[in-house]
């Protein structure tokens, strides 16, 4: 099972916990069994009107025992399973942080969003269905050995029933499996229908054969995703329902046909009944926790797959000794640095370069293009993100390979086309207030939002806004290199004339280094 590898990630402690506590669990419940048993054949023998105290106390215990262990039990687990999610969580995320960009993008975010938030929640919230199940697995299992004490015909017969049962069960839960992968391709589908629906609102809006069409593809995938779900649910209940039936078949077995073959049994029938009444907890539990931990088993099972896909897109050198760049470097050189896009069969590739370029420090350059001519790719280059096919980049003559590649980054603060406005601005742990309202005062900001400690007051601004604090943020990362991406692109004729007048020859003059005050 998927959910039990994963608890195991944590050693051989917590699943050893989890049988004792189950199997102490299973034992003092099936001990309540025999206790009941044995002061109903005591009452039937002697037709006493007496209580069997020291049989009673015994009861008492085995029942008080039974929901201890049944509580450390679940109480345990729940905490393994969630320190055990929080460690694979962590992992997965320190993966994405230093997986390469290029790979990322091919990847793609749903299957990353989807393991790191709804999986990870779907195994925190069902993990006390796994105790239940081991619990539910060997309680079963003692009461068969209690039935063995009083008929091994009867355990023989019981047990060759529940095992055929268990098979078929476990057949139609194949079947389920795979009509829940379908299910979830069609959700992924009726996923993609709606994020079209909101992010094209306004397009969909303007466009009324646009909204009609986008509306009938959703209605169909709606309407395949609706098909396949009560496909599911069917199959979920008939599996339930032939649990049930099967239960039912060996109690009638038991009852109206091997007593007239057994007269050993016969004389036990009152007690090994009773243990099947008894039994009908754990298995119609276990029944219950299988269905439901199915989601939970696939969860598992696709947060410890993306590990392994997540570990295909690491950097190169990211996980070996950095090496240093020259931070008060003199020149940044690209020499002949060349990088291609994979096409289909049969078409060309997009590729840029060679580039053979000397960036001098002090410098203001501008790089200029149409739309496609990979402007963006360039800087990608030059920053680090994207790994040159061909070519290399120095830095006053030192080339930045995989284990200087990190400190190379370092050098650059940005704010890319499609740059991201964190909500605090993190590993900037030494914020001048002063300096950084000269600078939103600067920008104009000061009136819409402010600076407060660490985090901007606002971000739900406009896009030309959203920029000035993300040049805000890269002014204060004080870094020897600023990379701006299309930054005026956004910016009202007023702003844009300000800042090619006025904010790039001041940036020029101070320096990275020079306080705002």
């Amino acid at each position: 099972m998927n959910l039990l590898r994963l608890l195991g990630r944590l050693g051989p402690a917590p699943l050893r916990r989890l049988v004792l506590y189950a199997l102490g669990s299973a034992l003092f419940s099936t001990l309540v069994l025999a206790l009941v048993n044995r002061g109903a054949e005591e009452i039937a023998a002697e037709k006493a009107d007496f209580v069997n105290v020291p049989l009673a106390a015994a009861f008492v215990v085995s029942v008080l025992l039974y929901m201890l262990l049944e509580g450390r039990m679940v109480a345990h687990l729940s905490a393994d399973a969630e320190e055990v999610v929080d460690t694979l969580r962590m992992r997965l995320l320190d993966q994405i942080r230093r997986a390469d960009l290029w790979k990322l993008e091919r990847f793609g975010q749903t299957p990353l969003f989807e393991s790191v938030t709804q999986s990870s929640q779907l195994i925190s919230q069902n993990s006390q269905f796994l105790a239940l199940t081991v619990r539910s697995v060997l309680l079963t299992g003692t009461i068969l050995l209690y039935i063995a004490t009083i008929s091994p015909v009867a355990f023989l017969l019981i047990g060759g029933l529940l095992g055929a049962g268990t098979w078929f069960y476990v057949r139609l839960g194949r079947a389920l499996e795979e009509r829940q992968r379908a299910m979830m391709a069609e959700e992924a589908s009726l996923f993609e229908g709606v994020s079209d629906l909101f992010d094209g609102f306004k397009e969909q809006r303007l466009n009324s054969a646009r909204s009609r069409d986008l509306n009938a593809a959703f209605g169909t995938v709606s309407g395949r995703t609706t098909t396949a779900r009560g496909a599911v649910h069917l199959h979920t209940w008939q599996q339930f329902v032939f649990g049930e039936c099967a239960f039912n078949l060996m109690l009638g077995v038991v009852v109206f046909v091997v007593p007239s073959y057994s007269s050993a049994i016969s004389a036990e029938l009152v007690k090994i009944t009773a243990a099947i009444f008894f039994m009908s907890a754990p298995v119609f539990g276990l029944m219950q926790s299988l269905a439901v931990m199915s989601a939970a088993e696939a969860a598992a099972g696709r947060m410890m797959a993306l590990e392994g896909q997540l570990a295909a897109l690491a950097e190169a050198g990211s996980d070996g000794p950095a090496l240093p760049v020259p931070v008060n470097f003199a020149e940044l050189r690209m020499e002949g640095v060349e990088f291609a896009f994979p096409a289909p069969p049969g078409e060309p590739p997009f590729a840029v370069g060679p580039f053979d370029l000397t960036i001098r420090r002090g410098e203001v350059i501008f790089i200029t293009g149409g739309n496609g001519s990979g402007k963006s790719t360039f800087i990608k280059l030059l920053t680090g993100l994207y790994h040159p096919l061909r070519g290399r980049i120095t830095v006053d003559g030192v080339p930045v390979g995989p284990q200087r590649i990190a400190a190379y980054r370092e050098l650059m603060a940005t704010v890319f086309a499609d740059f991201h406005l964190f909500a605090r601005l993190y590993g900037q742990d030494a914020i001048n207030p002063v300096e950084a309202a000269e600078l939103m005062r600067w920008m104009e900001m000061e009136r819409v939002t402010a600076l407060e400690g660490d985090r901007f007051g606002r971000r739900d601004l406009s896009a030309g806004q959203r920029k000035r604090l993300g040049l805000v943020a890269a002014i204060l990362e004080k870094a020897p290199i600023l990379i701006l991406d299309e930054w005026a692109a956004d910016q009202d004729p007023h702003f844009r004339f300000k800042f090619y007048r006025e904010v790039v020859p001041e940036l020029k003059r101070r320096g990275p280094y020079h306080p705002w005050r």
